[in-house]
């Protein structure tokens, strides 16, 4: 019985130094850690057709609107991850290339960018939408095909009538020329001509 006294002793001797936190392990400390400032992380919705690339954006900011720079993301399309990018001044991308585009379905599929946080920032995600549209099919252009001239049907020629015989057109008569008309003469001037005086002969006086 005196062998198990120093053993229950030395427990309770333990047992007081844990409960006391004499121990280095056992010491608590008041410290608080001040909470992590506020992330916003928002996605754009995007448009691709099939055929052709496309970049997934988003931005980064705090709460107080300024963008978080160097800050890694992570990409998920439809819950599946496509990869990381780092984040310049709040502003990260993920391209698509042609091929990933391509093996999409038409239609509209959920993007979701995580932001795991730091010692400063805590974590935040968002999502937004990627509509797949068909390539449009290329019409065949109808080029209008030159329509064929029309060939001139011969037209049947008429068939001569008969003339009617032109009666003979009485032939003018001649018309009488104007006689030339006979000019006038020039009268002869009458020139006063003297009758003759009768002569009176002297007869002889008789004395």
């Amino acid at each position: 019985m005196r062998q198990k006294a120093p053993i229950s002793a030395i427990a309770l001797i333990l047992i007081a130094l844990l409960t006391c936190g004499c121990l280095g392990g056992g010491q608590t400390s008041n410290e608080t850690t001040s909470p992590l400032a506020n992330s916003l992380l928002v996605v754009r919705s995007v448009e691709a057709m099939i055929g052709y690339n496309t970049s997934l954006s988003c931005v980064l900011n705090t709460s107080n609107g300024l963008g978080l720079n160097d800050q890694v993301v992570y990409w998920y399309l439809d819950g599946k991850p496509l990869g990381q990018s780092s984040t310049y001044f709040g502003f990260a991308v993920h391209n698509l290339s042609v091929n990933d585009v391509s093996a999409l379905a038409t239609g509209e599929h959920r993007i979701v960018v995580e932001y795991k946080g730091n010692a400063d920032y805590a974590g935040s995600n968002g999502a937004g939408v990627l509509l797949i549209i068909p390539k449009p099919t290329p019409k065949p252009s109808t080029s209008p095909s030159p329509s064929p001239s029309p060939s001139p049907s011969p037209s049947p020629s008429p068939s001569p009538s008969p003339s009617p015989r032109s009666s003979p057109s009485p032939s003018p008569s001649p018309s009488p020329s104007p006689s030339p008309s006979p000019s006038p003469s020039p009268s002869p001037s009458l020139t006063p001509t003297s009758t003759p005086k009768p002569s009176v002969s002297a007869s002889p006086t008789t004395r």
